[in-house]
């Protein structure tokens, strides 16, 4: 039985200006489908295949659960146990949500801490531990246990946590604990060996129009794909630095769909499994929804739960720089689809036009044109990103106003405990911001207020503002106000 047509995947493939996409499908414990689509390399003309190589995004975060879960199970920490039980070093910037806060409360995105990509992605950062340390000078931007704040710096230390646990880097309990048992023997959690694989896809943006961003790509920009660099997730694996490929990631579906069995061995309890799979908060992530996806959806740890025409399912996107993939598992259909793409946003619609496709198909249900119902709401996506692009310096300014000081004044590095040090550089008559090796431009707005456009946080783009402030014993610029997230204030930033 065909899953989908190659008709179908290659006219969405045309319609969007997406590069290639690889698709992987398992009922029943066989492998229905494992197939690329289009190219990982448009210049070469190199096809995609079940073992090329991508990059899983955050759909790493329910391999950390699993691991975890696999560390509950050896008694080494608690579900619901407070942190500090088992390491007493562990800190958070609210005290309450020190002495409180649980490995579940992390991985279910409940610590009250948000946003904080700043100090992980693309970083140069050697180890984890450095973010440990940060971690208690990072503000939270809701109480705690409030509300779900999304978060990839907390499961980033929460793979840490299996580190300082166990000895061994996360890398190591990943191979150890599931890829090697589970034959994944494709799949990887550093930059460096998915680049000297060979056959992963390359990473790439939909158009060059800066003045466009997220889906309005889809409509306005008359410009095909075009290569952009890896971006280093080293740091943040445990939250989104994973390589996989289709047939490995199969594997793992079917793992899932076996309750954490595989070859005849339990590698998880069947206890661990429904804790990592229960839905634990309510989540809606999307801000529109058909009559077939119910708005009754949440996060378990690791997963999104979800509904889908009457069927229970759990599943997770993922969305890094050049990347975007979604993993669904239907269990009581005995079903598991992964979808890759090699292009960085917008990549939802079209792996949903995939996945809601191949389902309807695969479980016999009545046809849905998904195709053209997605691409219908790519306007309201397109205008759900461009929410998501937030100037928080705004467009307004002061004319006629100067620096108060000479450019070479502003200079030098600057200092913040949950973030680390900032540098400013002079280059002509301008300033850039120097932040883990990445360089941004300095746009001057009025007196001693700059803004930095395009600073990432995730999926988000902020333009921020940064205010210089003078000491008042001599006047001189000693720290900058950074506005650099919307939940809270600006970070001070102060000079070394």
């Amino acid at each position: 039985m065909d899953v989908i047509s190659r008709e179908y995947v290659e006219a969405e493939l045309k319609r969007y200006k997406f590069p290639g996409m690889g698709i992987g499908v398992i009922k029943d414990g066989k492998v229905m489908m494992s197939e690329g689509f289009g190219y990982k390399d448009i210049e070469k003309k190199t096809k995609i295949t079940g073992d090329t190589q991508f990059g899983i995004a955050s759909c790493s975060k329910s391999f950390t659960a699993t691991l975890i879960g696999m560390l509950v199970d050896r008694g080494l920490l608690g579900w619901e146990q407070p942190i500090r039980e088992y390491l007493p070093d562990f800190r958070m910037y609210d005290p309450h949500a020190t002495e409180l806060c649980s490995i579940k409360d992390m991985l279910c995105h409940r610590t009250g801490l948000g946003g904080y990509d700043a100090p992980w992605f693309d970083a140069n950062i050697e180890s984890r531990e450095v973010l440990w340390e940060r971690l208690r000078y990072m503000k939270p931007s809701a109480p705690f246990r409030s509300q779900i704040q999304y978060s990839n710096i907390i499961y980033t230390i929460a793979g840490h946590i299996a580190e300082r646990l166990t000895g061994k880097t996360y890398e190591q309990l990943l191979k150890e604990m599931i890829f090697e048992p589970l034959g994944m023997t494709r799949s990887n959690a550093t930059m460096e060996q998915m680049l000297a694989d060979g056959d992963q896809a390359t990473p790439y943006w939909q158009g060059k129009d800066t003045t466009l961003s997220g889906a309005e790509l889809y409509w306005k920009s008359s410009e095909g794909p075009y290569k952009i660099k890896s971006w280093n997730t080293d740091l943040g694996a445990p939250a989104a630095g994973i390589n996989s490929t289709v047939n490995d990631m199969l594997k793992w579906l079917q793992f899932q769909l076996d309750d954490g069995i595989v070859n005849g061995e339990r590698l998880i309890s069947h206890e661990s499994m429904e804790e990592i799979h229960l839905q634990h908060v309510r989540y809606h992530l999307w801000q529109w929804r058909f009559d077939e996806v119910p708005p009754m959806g949440g996060y378990a740890l690791g997963w999104y739960n979800d509904v889908y025409r009457g069927h229970y399912l759990y599943w997770h996107l993922g969305e890094i720089e050049g990347y975007g993939t979604m993993q669904f598992v239907l269990p009581r259909d005995n079903l598991g689809i992964v979808v890759f793409n090699n292009i960085q946003k917008p990549d939802v619609l079209i792996q949903l036009s995939v996945v809601y496709s191949i389902i309807d198909h695969v479980l016999g249900l009545s046809e849905i044109d998904w195709s053209s119902r997605m691409w219908e709401q790519r306007e309201n996506y397109g205008h759900m990103l461009e929410d998501w692009r937030i100037d928080m310096a705004g467009d307004s300014c002061v004319k006629d106003t100067r620096i108060s000081h000479d450019l070479d004044a502003y200079t030098g590095k600057y200092y913040e405990p949950g973030h680390g040090i900032i540098e400013i550089i002079r280059e002509g008559d301008s300033l850039k911001c120097l932040y883990r090796g990445v360089k941004q431009d300095m746009i001057h707005m009025h007196y001693d207020v700059f803004k930095v456009p395009d600073v990432k946080q995730d999926t988000i783009l902020y333009t921020c503002p940064i205010n210089f402030l003078t000491n008042a014993q001599d006047g001189s610029i000693d720290r900058f106000e950074f506005k650099l997230y919307t939940q809270i204030g600006p970070l001070v930033f102060e000079r070394i």
